[in-house]
């Protein structure tokens, strides 16, 4: 299991590192984003590893909706399971969740962002550079 340690905790600008993904606090134009940053492939094991960051950094902002940003700029894939565990915790945590960017330019990682989406009922918007993305 992918060991899991948070350095500066929830503050905005502090980092939670999983193996995959890495994922920390960002603030675009005073607005809260929980930013992913996944590289190589998401094994489900690395899914439960930073799901279980994820809630925990949720839980540490309990006021109000925030933005999720998925860098997946250098994923490869993703396990089957590691798809349904995200997808299920979309469903869970959807009312604390305001927007989500995926930037990609996979075609593979843009197809199972859609069916986490539908699922999910979520709308995920897919951008090919970060200078696409509109958070206001």
């Amino acid at each position: 299991m992918p060991s899991v340690t948070a350095s500066d905790g929830p503050i905005l600008g502090g980092t939670i590192e999983t193996n995959t993904p890495k994922i920390e606090w960002d603030n675009r134009h005073g607005t809260p984003c929980l930013r992913f940053t996944f590289s190589q492939r998401l094994s489900e094991q690395g899914a439960r590893a930073a799901i279980a960051e994820w809630r925990r950094a949720f839980d540490a902002v309990p006021f109000g909706k925030i933005v999720l940003l998925w860098d997946c700029r250098e994923m490869s894939g993703y396990d089957s399971e590691a798809r349904i565990q995200w997808q299920e915790t979309l469903k869970e945590l959807k009312p604390r969740i305001k927007t989500i960017w995926l930037i990609t330019d996979s075609s593979l990682i843009r197809m199972g962002a859609s069916v986490m989406s539908l699922f999910s009922s979520l709308t995920i918007k897919a951008v090919r550079s970060e200078d696409d993305i509109i958070i206001g």
